[in-house]
């Protein structure tokens, strides 16, 4: 007699591979099979680390393939058991069935009694159905432990961007002298990317700057996104609405709610919950000009005529090349100077309004007395402020484990928590100012004076946000600059570099500066 052609099948996952189901068990089962019933195998499929949940497997895709070609003269298929081929009965039906049986293929399987009759039909079925309900509880075992694991802090899934794998291993030692393991997070410390990203982070929680701006900002600081270029919309709001960064996990294993993670933030809690207010439009206020990474004079330098602030831009040249420069858009005949010459310029201003060695000597003994003397009061409305902050966080975690009781709805938490936060907000700013002043001591006393007395080097030398800030301490309001005849006003400078242009009596020593009364304080002239 004949022997009937068929092919065979085999699939394992990583877990049936060590459970008795390997491949080359299966292949043995399938050659006794084919021998026993006088069956000719003409190839032998594999798919190894497949699911069987659904038909994408490529070595089952091809075997349909071949069996759905008219020349083809094989009439059946092989396999262990109805759960290498299939554990969903929708997914055999619907991907795999239909194609055997269009072509009159018969399945067989050496370890259940499968047929084309009535019984052979039901015990398919049933078999079918007893391996999809065994996944089922496999999935939801699964399930339950991703859940269990995620609630525990553990990290699971894709690892964020500035973080890198760190396995962990907990528990006591199993019969092979292992041990579970756990996997959580560490900053990526390559190139500073955890540090640059830090600082984008907390860039972005200041308030002054959009997210296209807070990019640039990105680049500035050398800063790639992950694919190695400038990080488009849709990252920057991914990486600031990640609660990974701020140490915590929060996904679907959590049901979307925050637990405090195994690994360590990049940013602190409270600059994560800055950002998302600012995202939500509670913008905390600022009068802050914003920051621009190209053009730093641009919010510093006045039109001669209108006394606004010059815009940046760089418009294409006769050879397609791009000219940064600045210019007034209210204003006409006022022309516009080149970013390179402006900033040139600019250096020489800050070299010829640098204050004398005795003026600089002066200004430091006043802020080193009036420093020694706020401190006290500092530190005392600092521990009040901190107290109240401890207080709203209390008030936020006790929202979201009433929320976890079933005592109040999500609508009821996210506002109650909502308005918590902004009142945190408006702590963290006051908060912010008098920990500066807590912070100024010898060594932030020598490094003002150092700006103060060499303008013109700390600026060339500063990252383009820290060059705004210095010229805030130029000039508040802005510098009044005509373009055409490329000089400085002298509106807008701040009182301490004003003092360069008073006169003393030539008979005055700079040391008699110095000197003061017990008790009185020194005070700036002007």
């Amino acid at each position: 007699m004949e022997k009937v052609k068929v092919y065979g099948y085999r699939r394992v996952s990583t877990e049936e591979q060590v459970e008795g189901s390997s491949l080359e068990n299966q292949k043995q089962a399938i050659l006794r099979y084919a021998d026993q019933h006088n069956l000719e195998i003409v190839d032998i499929f594999s798919d190894e680390g497949f699911s069987a949940k659904t038909a994408k497997r490529p070595a089952l895709q091809k075997m349909l393939g071949l069996l759905n070609d008219k020349k083809s003269d094989v009439r059946g298929v092989v396999v262990y058991n109805l759960s290498r081929i299939s554990r969903d009965m929708e997914s055999y039906f619907k991907d795999i069935g239909y194609h055997l049986s269009a072509r009159g293929v018969h399945l067989h399987s050496t370890s259940e009694n499968i047929d084309n009759t009535p019984q052979g039909k039901l015990m398919r079925n049933i078999a079918l159905t007893m391996h999809q309900f065994d996944n089922d509880v496999k999935s939801q075992t699964t399930t339950d432990n991703m859940r269990l694991v995620a609630r525990e802090g553990w990290w699971q899934g894709n690892i964020p961007y500035g973080y890198v794998r760190n396995r962990v291993a907990i528990g006591e030692k199993n019969r092979d002298g292992k041990r579970k393991e756990r996997l959580t997070l560490a900053p990526d410390t390559r190139n500073d990317l955890s540090e640059k990203l830090r600082s984008m982070l907390e860039r972005f929680s200041k308030g002054d700057i959009n997210q296209a701006e807070l990019a640039q900002y990105a680049e500035s600081i050398g800063l790639e996104s992950a694919t190695g270029g400038r990080f488009a919309p849709q990252s920057i709001k991914n990486l600031l609405t990640n609660f990974a960064y701020a140490g915590f996990v929060c996904n679907k294993m959590t049901d979307f709610e925050p637990v405090k993670g195994r690994h360590p933030g990049i940013i602190s809690l409270e600059t994560f919950n800055r950002n998302q207010a600012i995202l939500e439009g509670r913008k905390p206020d600022t009068s802050q000009p914003r920051f621009s990474a190209e053009y730093p004079l641009k919010h510093t330098l006045l039109c001669s005529k209108c006394l606004k602030p010059l815009t940046g831009s760089a418009p294409t040249t006769g050879s397609g090349s791009r000219s940064p420069r600045y210019h007034c858009v209210r204003c006409t005949g006022t022309g516009s100077i080149a970013l390179a010459k402006a900033e040139q310029i600019f250096e020489e201003f800050l070299r010829d309004i640098t204050p004398t060695d005795g003026l600089v000597r002066l200004f430091r003994e006043i802020v080193r007395r009036t420093a020694s003397k706020k401190l006290v009061d500092v530190n005392e409305e600092l521990e009040a402020l901190r107290a109240r902050t401890s207080k709203i966080d209390t008030d936020i975690q006790k929202a979201l484990q009433a929320f976890i009781d079933g005592e109040i709805t999500k609508e009821e938490k996210d506002q109650f928590q909502s308005s918590l936060r902004l009142k945190r907000i408006d702590l963290e700013g006051k908060t912010d100012q008098l920990e500066d002043a807590q912070r100024l001591n010898e060594a932030t006393i020598d490094y003002v004076c150092n700006f103060i007395d060499a303008p013109a080097r700390m600026w060339l030398d500063s990252d383009p946000e820290t060059k705004v800030e210095f010229q805030k301490m130029v000039s508040e309001s802005g510098i009044v600059f005509d373009i055409k005849s490329e000089t400085f006003g002298t509106i807008g400078l701040t009182p301490f570099y004003r003092l360069k242009d008073i006169k003393k009596d030539p008979s005055e020593s700079e040391e008699s500066l110095m000197v003061t009364s017990r008790g009185i304080e020194p005070r700036l002239p002007g």
